[in-house]
């Protein structure tokens, strides 16, 4: 999911592509192999689970994922979930454009509870942040796993980048990321922000290069 700024700047296929190329990969490699560890703990535990994917991007991750799982995907940009469904993979179950900040219970069947949900990178794009995660812990099934990840504001080397280098290849392509995360978390915050939206078993971990965080959590049982 992007934010509604970021959604008419640049090209966004183009962003999303650069995800596996380096040295983006410093950043987004780390992030992909701790997700793929999260999805075998699902299957582990649900084989054929259901899976919730908020902000699904091009949804690169699925190539790693387990043969069991089944997805639903969801974003605030339409070409996202479009490019996904286009893929014809039969694990894809269902697509649904989502209005940006509505806690995703909300968006969706009030019925309908997954054993896993995971957001890469969008947390922080959610100004209304409390009520976002605490809609997340409702769209789990008791003791279901959420994974989140986002930029690692707790610390001061991504800070750095980002104002410097991050922000000219930023501006060679027509935008600015200085309004790009109105959210920003360190590692304290958001462990915070998930026991108080009422998620248990909450671990918060930097990449090993402390340009981002990595979340797992669980909702109670």
């Amino acid at each position: 999911m992007t934010s509604t700024d970021s959604v008419d700047q640049g090209d966004y296929f183009a962003n999303h592509a650069r995800a596996r190329q380096f040295p983006w990969t410093l950043y987004h490699q780390p992030l992909e192999r701790d997700l793929a560890k999260f999805l075998r703990q699902v299957s582990a535990e649900h084989p054929t689970g259901e899976v919730l994917v908020v902000g699904c991007g091009l949804l690169h991750e699925i190539d790693a994922a387990p043969s069991g799982l089944v997805f639903h995907v969801a974003d605030i940009d339409e070409r996202a979930v479009a490019a996904v469904l286009a893929r014809d993979d039969v694990r894809i179950r269902s697509g649904t454009v989502v209005p940006p900040e509505e806690p995703i219970d909300r968006s969706l069947a009030a019925t309908k509870r997954f054993a896993g949900i995971y957001a890469k990178e969008v947390v922080e794009h959610v100004h209304g942040w409390p009520a976002w995660l605490a809609g997340l812990r409702r769209a789990l099934i008791p003791s279901g796993r959420l994974w989140l990840s986002t930029p690692n504001y707790g610390e001061p080397w991504l800070p750095a980048i980002e104002s410097t280098v991050l922000e000219l290849v930023a501006r060679k392509s027509g935008f600015s990321r200085k309004d790009l995360h109105p959210t920003r978390f360190s590692r304290r915050s958001l462990t915070r922000g998930l026991r108080a939206a009422g998620f248990e078993q909450v671990e918060v971990r930097p990449t090993p290069t402390r340009l981002a965080l990595t979340s797992w959590a669980r909702a109670p049982r």
